[in-house]
């Protein structure tokens, strides 16, 4: 393991000896921002969860969400409720059809993991390029190809 992934390592184990007040932060930080998602912290899960209605071009989406250090590889798992919504590569989906909004290590900054609140303003960037993509069958957004990205 190189110096950079055992540091990064330390952090993520910081964050889970201290998981309710790392939690805390980010539901304070997410809820100064962001007034249309609910969240809690789930004690028996060590998670922050949250569930909201985001409106956009006059569509409703529902959103669900889980954060936290104890979660592999990202602490992210963002959902929206929508049954046609499947599982593709192209669409930036990982399998448990969570969204995909950043490369997990390419676009986390060094020693952290991205902050729930800046995660958040991805989730409408993320639909609208779904929605584009439905209509082009062309993702329009940045990407990396998921072929590289491993859940």
């Amino acid at each position: 393991m190189d110096l950079i992934a055992i540091l990064e390592e330390n952090t993520r184990k910081e964050n889970q000896r201290n998981w309710f007040s790392f939690l805390l932060v980010q539901k304070s930080l997410v809820e100064k921002y962001f007034e249309w998602i609910s969240l809690s912290i789930d004690s028996k899960k060590r998670t922050l969860e949250g569930k909201g209605i985001l409106t956009i071009g006059g569509r409703q989406y529902k959103i669900n969400l889980s954060y936290s250090p104890f979660h592999l590889f990202r602490y992210d798992r963002i959902y929206i409720q929508d049954s046609s919504i499947s599982y593709n590569d192209n669409i930036h989906l990982y399998k448990d059809l969570s969204l995909c909004l950043y490369h997990p290590i390419i676009d986390a900054p060094l020693l952290r993991k991205v902050p729930l609140y800046k995660i958040i303003p991805w989730i409408t960037e993320w639909i609208i390029f779904y929605e584009q993509w439905k209509i082009y069958g062309v993702w329009l957004g940045k990407e990396i190809k998921h072929k590289t990205i491993s859940n």
